[in-house]
């Protein structure tokens, strides 16, 4: 990913064309790939969750069977369906504390690390993952007649960066 930049949302990266070049990037082995739903079944309680790693995103496999495959595109698609999980009133923020620890199921939230440390600060971060022995469970042809109606997708009324960042500074006081 890198020298691409971040969002300031924390939702994916900007689309300045900073990406390395596929010529140098270490070989990939196709096989490898794994094409997931962008939806994930939660086994326990059937609900399902946006499941997409906006940074991580490369193409966008349709149901009829084509593809999106310009990164612009797909990046804008995935921030569009992605950016009313980070409304106001739906995100935690955690005013952390030493010794402090936040739990959250990382198969079902949209987490991101957004805002700035003061220079003495350091963040430390430790991830716990527990392998699973199945794959991600998509919607079923039951499950997706139930989602008939459009995702509710942001769409700025003003430019992008005005919108950015008003949505941005309850975020901020943290």
């Amino acid at each position: 990913m890198p020298p691409a930049k971040s969002k300031s949302t924390g939702l994916g990266l900007e689309s300045d064309g900073l990406e390395l070049p596929a010529s140098e990037l270490p070989p990939v082995d196709e096989s490898k790939i794994l094409k997931l739903p962008m939806l994930w079944k939660n086994p326990l309680t059937g609900k399902f969750a946006l499941q997409i790693h906006p940074s991580a995103v490369r193409r966008l496999h349709l149901n009829d069977g084509s593809m999106i495959d310009d990164l612009k595109e797909v990046r804008d698609i995935v921030y569009r369906l992605q950016r009313p999980g980070i409304a106001p009133e739906l995100v935690y923020c955690h005013d952390w504390e030493e010794g402090d620890m936040v739990l959250f199921n990382n198969q079902g939230t949209i987490h991101s690390v957004v805002g700035a440390f003061a220079p003495n600060e350091v963040r430390i971060f430790r991830q716990c993952n527990l392998a699973s022995s199945t794959p991600p469970e998509g919607p079923d042809s039951a499950s997706q007649e139930a989602w008939t109606q459009p995702l509710r997708t942001y769409e700025p009324t003003k430019s992008p960066q005005a919108a950015e960042q008003a949505w941005m500074k309850p975020m901020r006081a943290y």
